[in-house]
């Protein structure tokens, strides 16, 4: 009895949607090795995961992560995305790809993925982590990979630079700070050690921070800090707070 409370205490619920057959036996697999992961479910399409993520919700066993792939029969990884976000904005979802694509990642970040991870060169330990990272805040994208998706959306021009300063300005220094952090992938918990703060304040200020700059995602946000120069420039833009202001 006592084993299985411990379990409970750091469950997390997890719904697979839509791989084939080989990948959804390998990732059951990985995800049985640990045993704070429960696999609720395994459905076949977006609207079927809406379903089942009800459905749960309703028993009070929530779905933490969803897994996706990047390109389905019925709708690819970003609209899946973009559909369960709408609806259930605490789910995370990872989508699992065998391509790398700087468009495709872009519009994954945008649609509010909180990673984006290519099978090819994920290892089983890497993919469990990703699963526990995410939940806890983190981004589950390579540096390399965000630095690229940067660039993409520069260079498309979601919007100017000018744009995204003038947004960046009405964040608080402590924010600011934040979003730096954010742009290390650092997760809840990393913020609040870093800022010496509670956790519930860290989560307070990276929902203050994407709400401010209209953000998608936390991963969204950071892009934003890497557009405007915030992340080159600290003090842009931010209003100074009184000494030991959270």
């Amino acid at each position: 009895m006592a084993k299985e409370e411990i379990r409970s205490s750091a469950h997390l619920r997890v719904l697979i949607i839509d791989f084939n057959v080989v990948v959804q036996a390998g990732l059951r697999a990985i995800l049985a090795a640990d045993n704070t992961i429960e696999v609720v479910g395994e459905v076949p399409t977006a609207r079927d995961a809406l379903d089942a993520i009800r459905r749960a919700g309703d028993t009070g066993r929530a779905v933490d992560v969803v897994l996706t792939e990047a390109y389905g029969p019925e709708l690819d990884g970003v609209r899946t995305t973009e559909l369960l976000k709408q609806e259930f904005p605490d789910v995370a979802v990872l989508i699992l790809t065998e391509h790398m694509t700087e468009s495709y990642v872009v519009d994954a970040i945008l649609a509010g993925a909180g990673g984006y991870l290519f099978m090819d060169e994920i290892s089983p330990k890497a993919l469990l982590d990703s699963i526990h990272r995410v939940v806890e805040g983190g981004t589950q994208i390579t540096s390399t990979l965000l630095r690229t998706a940067v660039d993409a959306l520069i260079q498309n021009g979601r919007k100017s630079l000018a744009e995204r300063t003038a947004e960046a300005a009405n964040l608080t220094a402590r924010e600011v700070e934040v979003l730096r952090l954010l742009g290390d992938a650092a997760s809840n918990q990393m913020i609040a050690d870093a800022l010496g703060v509670s956790l519930d304040t860290a989560k307070k200020h990276v929902r203050n921070v994407i709400i401010k700059l209209d953000a998608r995602s936390r991963t969204h946000a950071a892009i934003i800090a890497a557009q405007s120069g915030l992340m080159n420039h600290p003090s842009q833009g931010a209003r100074v707070e009184p000494a030991g202001a959270e």
